[in-house]
């Protein structure tokens, strides 16, 4: 018989802006305003999504909590067998007096509500598609053969997700790291990104931030095959040597990859094995905001939290 250890935690975490990471949110006990104004809601909705009226003016916070899910499993001679560590982020309402929102009694509670929901439901969705009974069945099995053939069981099976965080009055941009070992020669781990508008309630597209969304894409494209190309040379290799031989037709589909978004700008990564082999690692480009900034339409900069002047694209 296997033990099962199942504790489940949940820790807050404050949604401020321009936390950069989880860590520094759970150092604060200040949540966010609704959408980074501390004006109540009112005849406008904060969100923007639609007009609120509400017969009071109403304060709402949004804050980021993570829940914790974990589970050990052990053989009967107690030998650990498998493992994960999930730390999935989850979006809470709060009252202006810090009291969580499980229901709505107005408009405005509703649609912070709803926009809550839609953030949580995408993760959500990720966890359920995680599949430990089958990383448990492939470690007793394995287990098993390693006693069968007298060898020593080295390593357990593990699975654990993280992730950190930004936040503008608008925008949580989650950047996620999934880390796998289910036998074999190494471990693996995923890179992933999520943005999601306040506003509206949805994930975004990261090329939807630019003014004209093609453009955005193609030269956010150049710029990360400059780095490549650059970044190859400096370790004295041809890119298709350092990379994948079609790694330009990779680097155009950067908003399908990693993509999140700090004060400092944007950064797109690309997991082990996607550009180039495990062996040269994730590839990492970071674009910054100077770079951004003649590209973005009003809504991206807004998004991003710009408040000086759009700059003239460069010429070509």
């Amino acid at each position: 018989m296997r033990k099962l250890i199942l504790p489940v935690l949940a820790l807050s975490l404050a949604l401020l802006s321009g936390c950069s990471d989880a860590e520094s949110a759970a150092a604060s006990s200040v949540s966010a305003p609704l959408a980074g104004d501390t004006s109540a809601l009112g005849a406008t909705s904060a969100l923007g999504a639609a007009n609120v009226v509400s017969s009071a003016a109403e304060v709402l916070n949004f804050v980021l909590d993570s829940d914790k899910q974990a589970d050990q499993c052990v053989a009967d001679d107690g030998t650990e067998l498998a493992s994960y560590t999930y730390t999935i982020p989850v979006l809470r309402v709060e009252t202006e007096d810090g009291q969580i929102l499980d229901s709505a009694a107005t408009a405005a509670e509703k649609q912070a509500l709803d926009v809550a929901s839609a953030f949580n439901a995408d993760f959500a969705n990720w966890l359920e598609s995680t599949d430990f009974p089958s990383v448990l069945t492939g470690a007793e099995e394995n287990y098993a053969l390693c006693k069968e053939d007298g060898q020593d069981w080295e390593t357990p099976y593990d699975e654990e997700f993280t992730y950190t965080f930004w936040r503008s009055d608008r925008l949580i941009s989650i950047a996620g790291e999934y880390y796998s070992f289910t036998g074999g020669a190494h471990p693996n781990t995923m890179l992933l990104g999520w943005n999601f508008d306040l506003q509206t309630g949805r994930f975004l597209h990261p090329a939807a931030l630019g003014a004209d969304s093609g453009e955005f894409q193609t030269k956010v494209t150049e710029e990360i095959i400059r780095q490549a190309d650059q970044r190859a040379a400096e370790n004295g290799y041809e890119p298709t040597t350092m990379y994948w031989e079609d790694y330009q037709d990779i680097a155009a589909q950067w908003p399908d990859y990693a993509v999140s978004f700090t004060e400092k700008g944007m950064t797109v990564t690309f997991s082990a094995y996607e550009m180039a082999c495990y062996a040269a690692g994730a590839q990492t480009f970071e674009v910054g905001l100077d770079f951004l900034k003649p590209y973005l339409s009003e809504d991206g900069r807004a998004l991003l939290g710009i408040a000086d002047a759009p700059q003239a694209a460069p010429a070509p």
